[in-house]
């Protein structure tokens, strides 16, 4: 008998262990990043985002839930997800939420100051160059977005550009982890990116974050991911 021939292995790529719900969240807070849903648009309906992401009604309905909780989204009765914009949220409505939820905002802030470092540090020295152009076009949105002023989509923004330093850092853990802790801080990022300066202080922090992942320099990443974690405590307990 003829020898068969060896073929190469597939070449598969891990699975991240992330909701389902949490993808179909994170795929249209992008869209609305990007602007392809501006305020006033009406996202698809329950049913047809259930087949375009080939998810059930379940998981749109808990990514909905959470899109609404960033106060992107606002779910009228008889009218449909409409996108709306965080900005606009009565001051006293945030206060007030503020207020209740501080020591529990301040506590997760101090988890995710750990967390933050270890994956800016370990982005520095594990990140690919697919890893840094996703981190480069993170930084690139948000500074548009600072600079023309559109606070409602900074919050998005800078989700993104955490998390993709997250994956950079090359753990699924991590990652995993980060994503999870910033979905329970979604709704302290309205209340973060209220003072109108706001924006442009982040964009200089991520960017001292984004030059030291490029040097490579752990070190260096960690303490500029401190320092920036440091701010947002800083206007949390002054909000």
């Amino acid at each position: 008998m003829t020898p068969r021939t060896r073929t190469a292995k597939p070449a598969f790529s891990r699975l991240k262990l992330v909701p389902r719900s949490h993808q179909v969240r994170d795929q249209l807070e992008q869209a609305i990043g990007r602007g392809d849903y501006q305020p006033g648009d009406r996202l698809p309906s329950e049913r047809e985002l259930s087949e375009m992401f080939g998810v059930s009604r379940v998981s749109v309905r808990e990514a909905i839930r959470g899109l609404e909780a960033v106060g992107l989204v606002e779910v009228r009765h008889g009218a449909g997800t409409m996108v709306v914009d965080p900005s606009q949220r009565a001051s006293r409505d945030l206060s007030r939420w503020m207020k209740s939820n501080r020591g529990e905002v301040l506590e997760l802030l101090r988890v995710r100051a750990a967390l933050d470092e270890l994956a800016g540090e370990e982005a520095a020295e594990h990140r690919s160059p697919k890893d840094l152009e996703a981190i480069r076009e993170a930084h690139a949105a948000f500074v548009a977005a600072s600079e023309k002023g559109r606070a409602e989509l900074l919050a998005v923004l800078d989700l993104r550009f955490h998390l993709a330093v997250a994956v950079a850092s090359g753990s699924d853990l991590l990652h995993n982890l980060l994503a999870e802790l910033h979905h329970h801080l979604a709704e302290s990022r309205a209340v973060f990116f209220k003072p109108p300066d706001r924006g442009q202080s982040s964009a200089r922090e991520h960017a001292a974050i984004l030059e030291a992942i490029e040097r490579g320099d752990g070190a260096a990443a960690r303490e500029a991911t401190r320092a920036h974690i440091a701010s947002v405590h800083e206007v949390m307990l002054s909000a």
